[in-house]
């Protein structure tokens, strides 16, 4: 067996260990506005949606493709969510990143990158 290739599976099982996956069907609400968060999420396959209230109803703010990441400001700032996502075009696989595995990352950073994480977040907020 070659090391280096073992070596890269664990790398990769320890990097998703605490990953867990959910399908969505097409105009199935992954989360709504308001709502606690404690998950943040990958798109793996699909397309989402984020959707904020507005005084004249719905207004989309954007489309969300594969690799994006999304719900993550709840885990930073433990705050409500922002916005509403629901999946579109069709089903959707997402990897759910848990607020557990997500502050163990956050911890592992620098402080100063932590600090400008949680900086940009009350920008955005």
């Amino acid at each position: 067996m070659n090391t280096n290739t073992s070596t890269g599976l664990q790398s990769t099982n320890t990097r998703l260990s605490g990953i867990g996956r959910k399908k969505y069907d097409r105009d199935q609400v992954i989360f709504r506005e308001h709502e606690n968060g404690d998950v943040a999420y990958i798109i793996a396959n699909g397309q989402v949606q984020i959707i904020k209230e507005s005084d004249n109803g719905p207004e989309v703010l954007g489309i969300l493709e594969k690799g994006a990441m999304f719900g993550e400001m709840a885990l930073i700032d433990n705050k409500p969510r922002m916005a509403s996502a629901k999946a579109i075009n069709g089903p959707v696989e997402l990897l759910i990143v848990s607020k557990a595995n997500f502050q163990k990352k956050m911890e592992q950073l620098d402080p100063f990158t932590r600090g400008l994480i949680k900086f940009m977040a009350e920008i955005v907020r």
